[in-house]
């Protein structure tokens, strides 16, 4: 049995198939490259080149130039290539932008594809990958491969992969690219919500922050032409140098309003310049010129490029650093997720390069999962300060309230202290020189011998005139201060009120009062309120409503204090149901809204329905 097993586990190991199912053998496959310094050069030259022996024998396709002014031929045997494969040149660049791929037999040359980023997404052989992909079959002659990036910087890594190879990286690829690009496409929305429920540009430049640099990493993979401008042959070159500058100039603006950076700062002015050398920048790249003379073709634009991202990332740490040290929390999460960001595309970099060794879809993913980690960061970092402005905000409201309050209590107090001392005044002097007057009266009637016979009747009316003034002035006094609250009592006072009203005959109120019972615990501006209000309610009646009966209820409840007037005259029409503060009782809902109370008012056919609700101030301020 053992012996079995040891059997079985050999063929294993020497055959994987039994693991993994079909493996695709190896291809055979021989490059050789020319590099075309005069860029001019024909096709039959270069096939002429070929059969000299001109092109260099490379063992991969790759090739990594940097900037040129050349054209490069690669030269692709492929007769000893199996036929029962499909198999691919994927070239890992999408920002090429001219190739074409020529077959050549019998010294005859035939163009089979011309495709780029000055062609339309839908010319590539296959339109389904990002990069470009180009089919390789046996063929007894060759193919020629021409490579056009002059005046920028090229970087050809190429693969020979089978059909399935491909399509399964790709896969994977997308699923990788939609679950990172949602997340951080989510996010954005998020701060551009807070932007337009709170009106602050932080979370503006948060969102264009984060979508240039989502925008950025979308170019620099291939993304954008294949979903965002894949008609355009103007924008694919241009593409990563604008989506770079505008994550310089927002990245800039959403850091000094997120940590609060001001002039007062070493790096503000030096920040703001940086940011408007790349606006002027930005103008320059999208000039409607001919590419071939353009700023993106000039030769040190993409070095240009590279220190200036540069300048700005020392800035931002920098900037992050000197707030960090003065206790600023924001800093701290704007220094944490600009390293975890600069640490991914490091990565990524060093990986293109070939210093650093990576997983492949590690090394294609860095970026993208960077910039999730570093929005996060940011988003939380926004939502903390958010909390804290949210905060902040309703303690200087409830301040402000307490201020304005206080003030309010100072000027009624005042108004309440003028209008008891006229009221006083009105009360005591002037009701004490018609006592006088009276007195004269009474005297002058005692001694009827000294008048002649007319003048009685005269007598009586100015008697009579003079119990009416004595009357009115103490009305009034009573109106411009609620003396008797003093005198008899909160609820003696409003009882007094109404029995006077009752003793017209012309209106009868009955008056329900529960819960007042230690009215002294009261604040006396609370009370006087109270007393107006019902005072008002009263007068509405009087003058406005033809009742014949009402029905005033006062309860104090533990939480707030019920005012209900009910009475069954004409009640409101539809337009001053509308309008209530025209009907007579503009008064009463100030008073209302001074004490944060609320009021309804209802009309059930006859009469009219008042309820109002004061919160309860049963301890004295």
């Amino acid at each position: 049995m053992g012996s079995h097993f040891k059997y079985l586990l050999l063929i294993l190991l020497v055959h994987p198939i039994f693991l993994f199912g079909k493996v695709d053998k190896q291809p055979s496959v021989k490059f050789s490259l020319f590099e075309d310094t005069t860029a001019n050069l024909s096709i039959a030259k270069v096939q002429e080149l070929y059969h000299q022996q001109q092109f260099k024998s490379v063992s991969k396709p790759s090739f990594n130039p940097g900037y040129t002014e050349s054209v490069f031929w690669l030269a692709v045997e492929t007769k000893y290539l199996s036929s029962t494969t499909e198999w691919l040149l994927a070239i890992d660049n999408p920002h090429i932008n001219i190739l074409e791929w020529y077959v050549i037999n019998d010294n005859n040359a035939r163009l089979l594809y011309q495709t780029g980023d000055f062609f339309p997404f839908k010319k590539r052989p296959f339109p389904e990958f990002t990069n470009f992909a180009i089919p390789l079959i046996k063929n007894d002659g060759y193919f020629l491969l021409k490579i056009d990036k002059r005046r920028e910087s090229l970087q050809a890594p190429m693969r020979v992969l089978s059909y399935k190879e491909l399509s399964g990286i790709y896969i994977k690829g997308n699923l990788i690219n939609g679950l990172l690009s949602g997340t951080i496409i989510l996010m954005i929305f998020f701060s551009l919500v807070l932007w337009v429920s709170t009106r602050k540009k932080l979370y503006l430049f948060y969102g264009l922050y984060i979508g240039a640099l989502l925008l950025w990493i979308w170019s620099n993979k291939g993304l954008g032409f294949e979903y965002l401008w894949s008609n355009s042959s103007f924008f694919p070159s241009r593409a990563r140098p604008v989506s770079l500058l505008l994550t310089i100039i927002f990245n800039i603006q959403f850091m000094q309003l997120f940590i609060g950076q001001t002039k007062s700062s070493y790096f503000f002015y030096p920040n703001k310049i940086l940011q408007v050398l790349s606006i002027i920048f930005l103008v320059l790249v999208l000039a409607p010129t001919n590419y071939q003379t353009s700023l993106i073709t000039f030769k040190h634009t993409q070095t240009l490029l590279i220190i200036v991202a540069s300048i700005q990332y020392v800035l931002i740490l920098v900037s992050a650093v000197e707030k960090v040290l003065k206790g600023v929390n924001e800093a701290k999460f704007h220094l944490a997720a600009t390293l975890v960001l600069y640490i991914s595309g490091l990565a990524e970099q060093l990986y293109m390069y070939g210093t650093i060794m990576l997983n492949y879809h590690v090394a294609q993913f860095a970026l993208l999962a960077g910039l999730v980690v570093e929005a996060a960061i940011l988003l939380y970092g926004l939502a903390q300060k958010f909390n804290r402005y949210r905060k902040e905000r309703l303690t200087l409201l409830f301040e402000k309230n307490q201020q304005q309050k206080i003030l309010t209590d100072t000027i009624v107090n005042v108004q309440e202290k003028e209008r008891r001392i006229f009221a006083d005044r009105l009360h005591d002097e002037i009701g004490a020189m018609l006592s006088v007057v009276g007195l004269h009266l009474n005297s002058l009637r005692k001694n009827r011998f000294h008048l002649a016979e007319n003048d009685d009747d005269k007598l009586e009316k100015a008697d009579e005139m003079l119990s009416q003034v004595a009357d009115t002035v103490r009305t009034m006094s009573h109106q411009i201060s609620p003396v008797n609250i003093e005198k008899l009592g909160f609820v003696n006072a409003l009882e007094s009120l109404i029995q006077n009203i009752n003793k017209t005959e012309k209106l009868y109120i009955e008056f329900v009062c529960i819960g007042f019972e230690q009215a002294n615990q009261y604040n006396p501006n609370f009370l006087n309120s109270v007393y107006r209000i019902v005072q008002e309610l009263l007068q509405n009646m009087i003058k406005h409503s033809e009742a014949t009966n009402g029905i005033i209820q006062l309860i104090a409840h533990d939480d707030i204090i019920v005012i209900m007037a009910e009475d069954n005259g004409l009640g409101l029409t539809k337009e001053r149901m509308e309008n209530p503060l025209g009907s007579g009782m503009s008064s009463i809902f100030s008073k209302v809204d001074y004490l944060q109370g609320k009021i309804e008012i209802e009309t059930p056919g006859n009469g009219t329905l008042i309820n109002i609700e004061l919160p309860n101030q049963n301890m004295t301020t």
